[in-house]
């Protein structure tokens, strides 16, 4: 009678593939986001404010805008609220400013980076988590005034929808732009205060100079093509047939297009540096 010792097999756990890994950064971040008194204080005040100022706009618009033809230029009154310029930055600085500073502070981004998810599917979940927030103000107000407009019948179903349209175009434009430019800004530093502040540096920092410098005394519209605000305010005037800006809506929009671009580019390779805890 022979004695033999147990054998005993250990089961691997298989890991979650990229589309699992990426759907929950996704998840868990909106539910962090949502759960914050800060982030929901920003898009009810935010929200509230751009909404109902631009159904204020409508419903009187004799009134405040008289001489306003009601066509399709109409929208771009409620397009161009600088309510959405602060809450969209300050939307950006709260909420985007900790995406990617946070994990580079508590080196969760090393282990977020190892296999199988890579760079590019973490800066699409951080992306998919900021840009739906900051879209709450950068482009459901402005897709809702037509909407307001058209149930109240003071615009036409064709004007309305033709409006709601280009609303969407145009404030998904400035979403991706405020989404790529605070990601890459989160990326730099492991503070969110700095983040942060370099969003407010990249909305006011350039918006304020610019508006002085192309004004009287100086009459250099030129300058105006640094504001990312002024070149969004540009695309808007040719897009609803405004009257014409000081500067080329053409221009205004690759730079905006560019400025996305290079912004992601440059947070893409930032990520790319990260040393990357592998396994």
């Amino acid at each position: 009678m022979s004695i033999s010792l147990p054998t005993y097999t250990r089961r691997e756990m298989p890991l979650l593939g990229r589309r699992h890994r990426v759907r929950a950064i996704i998840t868990t971040g909106l539910r962090r986001e949502f759960k914050r008194p800060a982030v929901l204080v920003v898009i009810g005040i935010g929200v509230g404010v751009t909404i109902i100022s631009s159904i204020v706009i409508v419903l009187f618009a004799g009134v405040f805008l008289q001489g306003q033809p009601l066509d399709l230029s109409f929208f771009f009154t409620p397009a161009s609220n600088g309510a959405i310029l602060f809450f969209v930055t300050l939307m950006a600085s709260v909420v985007g400013s900790a995406l990617i500073a946070d994990d580079l502070q508590s080196m969760a981004l090393t282990l977020y980076l190892s296999r199988p998810i890579t760079e590019g599917d973490y800066l699409a979940a951080k992306a998919a988590i900021l840009a739906p927030m900051i879209s709450m103000i950068a482009v459901f107000p402005l897709v809702l005034t037509p909407l307001v407009a058209a149930l109240l019948g003071s615009f036409s179903w064709t004007i309305a929808v033709e409006a709601i349209g280009l609303s969407f175009l145009i404030g998904s434009l400035f979403t991706a732009f405020y989404t790529a430019a605070t990601l890459a800004l989160s990326s730099l530093t492991r503070r969110k205060s700095y983040a942060a502040a370099g969003v407010f540096a990249l909305t006011f920092g350039l918006t304020i100079p610019a508006g002085i410098l192309a004004g009287p005394p100086f009459n250099n519209p030129a300058v105006l093509y640094a504001s990312p605000w002024e070149n969004y305010l540009a695309v808007a005037r040719a897009a609803f047939g405004a009257p014409s800006a000081p500067i080329d809506w053409r221009w205004s929009l690759a730079i905006l297009l560019v400025a996305t671009a290079i912004a992601a580019l440059a947070t893409y390779l930032r990520m790319k540096f990260v040393e990357v805890v592998s396994g």
